[in-house]
């Protein structure tokens, strides 16, 4: 069996088409390209909300749509060093709705010549008072957002556990562990718990189990916050990435262990599946990213895609 060839992810060039891809989802035109070298640029570093961020744009055009009717008055083309001014003068002189760029300040403000541009392609934004070209990207926004219901979620096997209560036994005790024995329940809790997280207690009725939102007696090692508002948002998902599904027996199983080789077709790497909580969730391609691991999605089973 030969070695997985994975393709290389290229960080910066992810980050950008993530960015781009965020950007398009908002409804506003953006795209990858070089930068054009016709005109001179103003660069400047945004004092962002969430992060600092570098940005370039067409001086003249930036001139043009933020002072149209300024156009009109002139006889000759405005100097580059005069828009330098005006725009460091300018309270606000960008107009950006996405989020991730907001800012409270520019600052580094610069004349830029078209044979000092970059030369690399850069993403782009077309923004009201002009096309904004980024050769440093804001850092990614984190999801804050709450999950509701009526979601993908609501098909997404999750495992309530009811926890009767707990037991410590020393190691000497455990190992003589045998058929018979009874451990007894030294602590009851009678917890309700979802990923880790505590919903509440349950006590013991004739019909079944009552829920109840608070608990009586925790545990100290561990007390639940029972007046904390659920945030299904906050729960945990297992994720699985399964390689492969491999059809075997017993006998041939036992070979596999002791060092048998299992075929994988050529294309093995680009069928990932992702399974969450055992479900699958997506297929993909495995790749290399800043030396790790990971999965470029390809395919994800559900209506709509959140990052």
């Amino acid at each position: 069996m030969s070695a997985l060839q994975l393709r290389r992810i290229e960080p910066l060039a992810h980050a950008q088409a993530q960015a781009i891809q965020r950007w398009r989802r908002a409804g506003h035109e953006a795209g990858l390209g070089p930068v054009p070298r016709e005109c001179g640029y103003l660069r400047f570093c945004a004092q962002g909300n969430g992060g600092d961020w570098q940005g370039l744009i067409a001086a003249h055009d930036w001139l043009n749509r933020a002072l149209p009717s300024l156009q009109s008055l002139l006889k000759v083309e405005t100097p580059l060093m005069n828009i330098l001014e005006l725009f460091r003068a300018v309270p606000r002189p960008l107009s950006l709705e996405i989020d991730e760029l907001q800012y409270q300040a520019l600052g580094d403000i610069t004349c830029v010549a078209p044979g000092r541009l970059p030369i690399r392609e850069l993403p782009w934004l077309e923004t009201p008072r002009g096309r904004v070209w980024f050769p440093q990207l804001a850092p990614t926004p984190a999801v804050s957002e709450r999950v509701g219901v009526g979601t993908w979620l609501d098909a997404l096997p999750l495992g309530l556990e009811l926890i009767l209560g707990i037991t410590h036994l020393s190691l000497p005790d455990y190992r003589r562990l045998g058929e018979g024995d009874v451990l007894r329940i030294v602590q009851r809790t009678q917890w309700c718990c979802l990923a880790d997280h505590y919903l509440g207690s349950f006590t013991f009725t004739q019909e079944g189990l009552e829920m109840q939102s608070t608990v009586a007696d925790a545990n100290p090692d561990n007390p639940p916050d029972a007046d904390a508002a659920i945030d299904l948002g906050a729960l945990s998902v297992r994720l699985e990435f399964l390689l492969a599904s491999h059809q075997t027996d017993l006998a041939t199983l036992s070979r596999i262990i002791d060092g048998q080789l299992i075929p994988l077709a050529e294309d093995a790497a680009r069928h990932i599946e992702v399974r969450a909580n055992g479900k699958p969730l997506a297929r993909g391609e495995l790749v290399q990213l800043d030396g790790q691991l990971g999965v470029e999605l390809l395919k994800v089973y559900r209506a709509s895609v959140d990052e």
